[in-house]
């Protein structure tokens, strides 16, 4: 994470005030946004996209200029759509580089999603938006201090009311861009790779709706994504169907044809340039009219063929773009003769398993489990960070990837620790996750992922200390280890806690004799662990979020788990010594803790009604309870009596809420759950089990 409170831990503002012309609270809103925005997502990021190629989608551009500058035009969204590949986040790129660059620039934010690199959390997408616009209009910079200010807590809400708080009410009710610009373009590109198809919907009825309902609003919205099912059915809603135009990039059209054509000769002529000395001189045309006319003709205008071509023969790491381009075209002419008839994708395809068919078969293993660890649901970190996860070596991970420069931008050494795994294409990363494209690249197969498991394994054995009856994260050697020292401690606890979630997630999926041999090893480790000294690990508080996995029933074998109902839990049992702890899960998925220790932190720890919402328990009937004690008990000397009226109370309400117990004897832990609106709470109490 990067920004102003990357390292804050514990971070609570109570009460702000906001003074007018304050730059410190300026920089306090800005870089709160900040933390919450989709890093990478705009145009100008140094997560470099795409633009169209010189003097290609021409006609496609001048018709998105037109509309954008028509200030009598009929409607205020256009939907721009096309199948993968095709072209549309170069058209917007190409668009958004063009805006910025006028002087009479309309662009007021971009949003490029992607999933294969994580840029797809919808809770963040008016967030990045209206970190853009107050970061290029000083009036909405005004009324975005202001709201932060007063609610800090927006950043976390619903999309639909931060819609209502970024958009509606700045736009429509306060009018802060009257008089200052009659066009503001917000580009979104991709929405399809936006996380969870309701959420994607949601965002097409909302900024529909309210285009329909405000027309005199400045904002125009350019919106692109496939045209899939779900997307169709949103624009199709019938109180938006007046409210948006589409525009579609065709495939296999003339004018794409043409652009294709335009494209790979201009490319042909930098390998060229590039590879002199690999291309003979008396070799005057390279390739010859009927070696080009094929990839031409195999590419039916999807951009993402030929640009896939184009890295692959040019490759500096080869060298030899003669013998590259013989390859692209046995594979053409070998994918022209199948039954699939004339389809690029199924060409773009057969050029993956040819290009991961060049792997040594000794390193090829290696190879399909780093793109596991990326292209699957299993990414979590970045590029080192990942091979650390695996035990692959940095020599050893470059050594497995050194042939996949045309579909994959590899971080460089130097930052591997900061820089993710990235490919060039989302149908790289599609054909791999789909058995029936790859088959024997198929990268989530049972052997693959229970590497996996048996990596993840080993690496909560080696953190155990026995003489502590901790874990020790020091103890977890790294084979890719980081050169500034104080980084090491970060990825050795990052390693546990994934390697922790994950073996949670995934046990039940992927089992066989060695691996449930392996498992059975843990017992002695879970068995000794003090749970109420490790919940600093987020992967052992994690455990409680899978009550019904396979992992959670070996801990109930091994006698480490189980649950009691909330009457037969004694306060008296609760440690001191150790931390308490409260967390909160929102519907964005994240959890937060909120630090409540003995140590005496001041103000920098808020009362706990402020973060605990006692009146919102329900009880059994559905009936909130308004009965609670809300005073301060935080770190107060009377903070245990004050918890056992709480707990009185609910106890009352539903004696046989379930608490989960973690641990044995004097190495326990307490977790109550309870479910608010959109939230769960969970607050966790070292103590002691008599039995």
């Amino acid at each position: 994470m990067n920004g102003a409170f990357a390292y804050a831990s514990n971070f609570v503002v109570n009460n702000p005030t906001m003074i007018e012309g304050d730059n410190t609270n300026e920089r306090w809103s800005m870089a709160l946004l900040a933390e919450h925005v989709i890093v990478g997502a705009e145009f100008d990021s140094s997560d470099h996209r795409p633009s169209c190629h010189p003097e290609t989608r021409v006609d496609i551009s001048n018709n998105i200029q037109s509309w954008m500058r028509n200030l009598t035009r009929k409607y205020k969204i256009l939907w721009l759509h096309g199948p993968a590949g095709v072209g549309k986040s170069a058209i917007l790129q190409t668009i958004a580089e063009t805006e910025a660059k006028s002087p009479a620039s309309i662009l007021g934010a971009t949003l490029f999603f992607s999933r294969p690199n994580s840029r797809d959390d919808p809770q963040c997408v008016f967030i990045t938006i209206a970190y853009r616009l107050a970061v290029t209009y000083h009036p909405y910079h005004q009324y975005i201090v202001r709201l932060l200010t007063l609610d800090p807590r927006l950043v976390e809400k619903s999309i639909e009311e931060q819609f209502k708080a970024i958009i509606v009410r700045p736009f429509v009710k306060e009018k802060v861009m009257d008089g200052l610009r009659d066009t503001v373009l917000i580009l979104l590109d991709g929405l399809d790779e936006c996380k969870g198809e309701d959420a994607q919907r949601e965002i097409i009825l909302l900024i529909g709706k309210f285009t329909l309902q405000y027309p005199t609003c400045p904002l125009i919205w350019l919106i692109a994504s496939r045209p899939e099912p779900h997307i169709q059915d949103a624009f199709s809603d019938e109180e938006l169907q007046l409210g948006y135009g589409e525009m579609q990039v065709h495939v296999d059209s003339d004018q794409a044809r043409l652009d294709v054509e335009k494209y790979l000769r201009d490319s042909f002529t930098d390998i060229r340039k590039k590879h002199r000395r690999s291309i003979p001189s008396s070799l005057r045309q390279w390739p010859s009219e009927s070696d080009f006319s094929a990839i031409t003709t195999q590419s039916s205008g999807l951009f993402i063929f030929p640009s896939t071509i184009i890295r692959f023969i040019g490759d500096t790491d080869y060298a030899d773009p003669i013998s590259r381009l013989k390859t692209v075209l046995e594979v053409i002419e070998s994918t022209s003769s199948s039954d699939g008839g004339h389809n690029p994708f199924e060409t773009l395809d057969a050029l993956y398993t040819w290009i991961l068919t060049e792997i040594p078969r000794d390193v090829l293993q290696t190879t399909l489990r780093i793109l596991a660890m990326h292209a699957s649901r299993f990414d979590r970190g970045e590029f080192a960070l990942n091979c650390n996860q695996l035990g692959v070596a940095q020599g050893r991970a470059y050594g497995a990837l050194r042939r996949l420069h045309s579909v994959l931008k590899i971080p460089e050494p130097q930052n591997a620790f900061q820089q993710q795994l990235q490919a060039f294409h989302a149908s790289f990363y599609d054909y791999l996750v789909s058995s029936s494209r790859s088959a024997a690249f198929y990268i989530i197969k049972p052997e693959i992922i229970q590497h996996h498991i048996l990596r993840w394994i080993h690496v909560l054995l080696g953190s155990h200390s026995v003489e502590k009856s901790n874990v020790d994260v020091t103890r977890i050697n790294l084979s890719w280890p980081p050169e500034k020292k104080e980084d090491r401690l970060r990825i050795q606890r990052r390693i546990f806690d994934w390697s922790l979630y994950y073996l949670m997630r995934v046990l039940g999926e992927f089992v066989n004799d060695s691996i449930q041999n392996e498992f059975s090893r843990l017992s002695a480790f879970f068995q000794d662990l003090d749970f109420g000294g490790v919940l600093d690990y987020v992967g052992i508080f994690d455990m409680l979020m899978y009550p019904e996995s396979v992992f959670a029933t070996k801990l109930e074998q091994w006698g480490v788990l189980k649950t009691i109902p909330l009457q037969s839990f004694n306060t008296d049992d609760i440690r001191l010594d150790l931390d308490r702890g409260i967390w909160r899960y929102t519907e964005r998925g994240a959890s937060l803790r909120v630090a409540w220790d003995t140590t005496n932190r001041g103000d920098t720890v808020p009362a706990l009604e402020r973060i605990f919402r006692y009146a919102a328990i329900v009880n059994s009937q559905g009936e909130a309870s308004k009965d609670c004690d809300s005073r301060d008990f935080s770190d107060g000397p009377t903070w245990k009596v004050d918890l056992a009226k709480n707990l009185a109370t609910w106890t009352e309400m539903a004696p046989s809420h379930p608490v989960t117990m973690l641990g044995k004897g004097r190495k326990s832990y307490a977790c109550f759950q309870f479910h608010v609106p959109g939230e769960l709470w969970v607050l966790g109490l070292p103590c002691v089990q008599s039995s």
